[in-house]
């Protein structure tokens, strides 16, 4: 089961336990809300290894789209330097090398920041949800204290 799902759950024992006449408190019976917590205890370091690795495969996203970058400049440099080792079309090289160069920066700046804000995205998906998890918690724990 996941956090959420262990949440919903604590919040249907709560709606259904029994209710203390005159008081709004209820009878929860101690052996399942204890049981319920030592769930939630032992899934919430799922969720944080899932932020983790978000985390990571940012990491890897923005390293790959620098290496690629690289590579596209390198194989644009490289391919100038063909070019202009031929004696007739030495301007056009230079010409091309740098429209090459151009676009091969262009390219990498727009893959990196797509990767970062792919990203980005992600961790703050991640950031909301255990957002929502810790506000519900904190609900729950008042409503418990009632």
């Amino acid at each position: 089961m996941n956090l959420l799902e262990l949440v919903e759950e604590l919040e249907d024992l709560t709606e259904t336990s029994s209710q203390i006449p005159l008081t709004g408190k209820v009878m929860i019976d101690r052996d399942e809300l204890l049981e319920i917590i030592n769930e939630m205890r032992n899934e919430i370091p799922t969720e944080v290894r899932e932020a983790k690795q978000i985390s990571t495969d940012r990491d890897t996203i923005i390293d790959n789209a620098k290496k690629e970058a690289d590579n596209i400049i390198q194989g644009a440099r490289s391919h100038a330097e063909e070019i202009i080792s031929q004696d007739e079309l030495v301007l056009q090289a230079n010409k091309r090398a740098d429209e090459i160069l151009k676009s091969s920066n262009e390219e990498s700046t727009r893959i990196r920041e797509g990767a970062r804000d792919y990203a980005d995205s992600l961790l703050e998906n991640t950031q909301k949800n255990l957002a929502d998890i810790i506000k519900t918690l904190n609900e729950n724990r008042q409503e418990l204290r009632g």
